[in-house]
């Protein structure tokens, strides 16, 4: 990765994703401070529909757009083969199936100018009301680790994150299928606090609930096992005490449960 370039690399991962890749890339396109976008990073993680020929026509377009194709190896190294691609200053990840609202890397980028101690920054999705953390004003607030436990948040897609935190705390981790990027985020969380805007600029995966829908987030066990993992971790690295290690189990457990239950009614309704 490059140093110094005070501009935003947008890194998408992209697999089979023909019918969303499109819309992706052009939201980002279509961004009121399209000018902060140096470039935009599509990986194509082993696809074998016609994502690399969309995006092939897509780079005709907008010189910025660059493909890189890989084998599958899954998200999680598509995703750090783009951000080892980046060369500006600031990162900002994107899957293919989400698209932003047009002002979203206009508004982040006020809280960066603003607040020079950001190192990451999100926002909501989904038309989703999320105020947890700690206030910073009425447009920011930030999360601790602690507080980064009870809700992994920011969502994925809405992170605009400092090259400069991946050289401190790494990259994502590959070995990983569920819940990594909340691995990341809480490497990150120990490092720097987490900030977002409270305003929802991103739709995600077409408006599709949090969980138990569709794609990885369908399967509730390997999210809570992933959590797991996750804290286990925390308490080996004494980043979380026993205690707490202890309350969380719990408190994922519980989540878990209410999470099956949720989805057994919402598809019982839809079945109706």
């Amino acid at each position: 990765m490059g140093k110094g370039i005070s501009m935003i690399s947008v890194v998408i991962p992209a697999y089979n994703s023909s019918e969303t890749i499109k819309d992706c890339v052009e939201s980002v396109l279509n961004q009121t401070r399209a000018d902060l976008i140096d470039e935009i990073i599509v990986v194509s993680d082993g696809s074998s529909d016609d994502t690399v020929s969309i995006v092939e026509e897509l780079e005709k377009s907008d010189k910025r757009i660059k493909l890189f194709s890989k084998e599958n190896g899954g998200v999680s190294t598509a995703r750090n083969a783009g951000i080892k691609a980046a060369k500006s200053e600031w990162v900002a990840l994107l899957d293919s199936d989400d698209v932003w609202l047009p002002k979203k890397i206009e508004e982040q980028w006020k809280q960066i100018q603003l607040h020079p101690e950001i190192r990451f920054i999100g926002c909501n999705r989904n038309k989703e009301d999320v105020h947890i953390g700690t206030k910073v004003n009425d447009s920011l607030y930030k999360l601790n680790l602690k507080q980064l436990l009870i809700k992994m948040w920011p969502h994925t897609s809405t992170a605009v994150i400092n090259h400069r935190v991946f050289e401190k705390v790494g990259l994502f981790n590959e070995n990983m299928r569920y819940a990594e990027d909340g691995e990341l985020w809480n490497r990150i969380a120990i490092q720097y606090p987490l900030y977002y805007i409270p305003v929802s600029y991103e739709i995600a995966g077409g408006n599709k609930l949090q969980f138990g829908e569709s794609g990885l987030s369908a399967n509730l066990k390997g999210m809570y096992e992933g959590n797991v993992y996750n804290i286990k971790e925390l308490k080996a690295d004494k980043a979380i005490s026993t205690g707490y290690y202890a309350f969380l189990r719990i408190f994922f457990y519980l989540k878990y449960i209410r999470r099956i239950l949720i989805t057994k009614h919402m598809k019982r309704k839809q079945s109706k």
